[in-house]
């Protein structure tokens, strides 16, 4: 009998760890407030983001497509010695950096829910050429009215929205600024928009009214009102909870008394970092 040398896939992934980059993916925010609300809710709530798109050369009739918006949670897969960078920015640009406030995810919980690392794409590359050709096919067929695979397009639609270039600009805070998206490390939660009276695709091109800050604001808003596109989050699930301040880990801990027995309090209080406190050593 000759010997069985195939790998077992199932017990590889049961122990599977990552080892050159982190095991946990972050998100972090700019308001202790929004941190707070998430934990209050065990809930995070996706948003519209906007994304600069003029590399890929899209096209609705005769008009151009420069920027688009999808609804998502965006993360970062960096180790926890690299995150000042992600969290502040480079030294002298306030709007570069997400925030000091977040919460640190288990990877594995997070691939289990649907999360996706993005693509990130050589403008000049055959790949990204070839990927600009197949939207502009879709886009061409709606334009044209002419019959089109609705679930070819929406396809097409989802990989644009699990794609950015390595480098380019970006909307936050109201201003555009240049970024080096590759270091990010981004993965991605896009929300179950089945049955959802709230489109999942916006552009400069065909909805422009959609795409002021205002409009995309009360859009994400309404997304709160849809509870199949929260991502639910689970005690077991979180690994980190960072505040910036001493007085911020106050707000946070009468938080968690109030809104949790006080077994669960113990257990989210033991994952709060100072973000302030902790820099210092990385």
């Amino acid at each position: 009998m000759k010997e069985d040398k195939g790998v077992n896939i199932g017990l590889q992934q049961d122990n599977f760890e990552y080892r050159q980059s982190a095991n946990t993916l972050f998100n972090f925010m700019p308001k202790l407030e929004y941190l707070l609300d998430n934990l209050r809710q065990m809930k995070m709530y996706p948003r519209y983001v906007e994304e600069n798109v003029e590399f890929l050369n899209l096209t609705y009739g005769n008009r151009k497509i420069r920027k688009v918006a999808f609804p998502m949670l965006c993360f970062c897969d960096i180790n926890l010695h690299k995150l000042s960078l992600h969290v502040e920015g480079d030294v002298g640009k306030k709007t570069d950096g997400y925030g000091k406030y977040g919460v640190g995810l288990d990877k594995k919980w997070c691939e289990l829910h649907g999360f996706q690392p993005i693509s990130y794409l050589n403008p000049i590359s055959k790949q990204t050429t070839d990927f600009s050709k197949i939207i502009n096919v879709g886009l061409k067929s709606l334009y044209d009215n002419s019959e089109m695979n609705e679930q070819y397009f929406d396809y097409i639609l989802e990989q644009l929205a699990l794609s950015k270039p390595l480098t380019g600009k970006m909307l936050k805070e109201k201003i555009e600024i240049q970024k080096n998206f590759h270091d990010e490390k981004e993965w991605r939660f896009l929300p179950n928009l089945d049955d959802v009276p709230i489109p999942s695709f916006l552009n400069d091109a065909t909805m422009p009214d959609y795409m002021t800050w205002r409009a995309k604001k009360d859009m994400s808003d309404a997304l709160r009102a849809e509870p199949q596109t929260h991502l639910n989050i689970s005690i077991e699930a979180i690994k980190y909870i960072f505040v910036d301040t001493i007085d911020d880990r106050e707000e946070l801990l009468n938080l968690l008394k109030e809104n949790f027995k006080i077994e669960e309090a113990l257990i989210l209080a033991s994952k709060i970092i100072i973000y302030n406190q902790i820099v210092g050593d990385w």
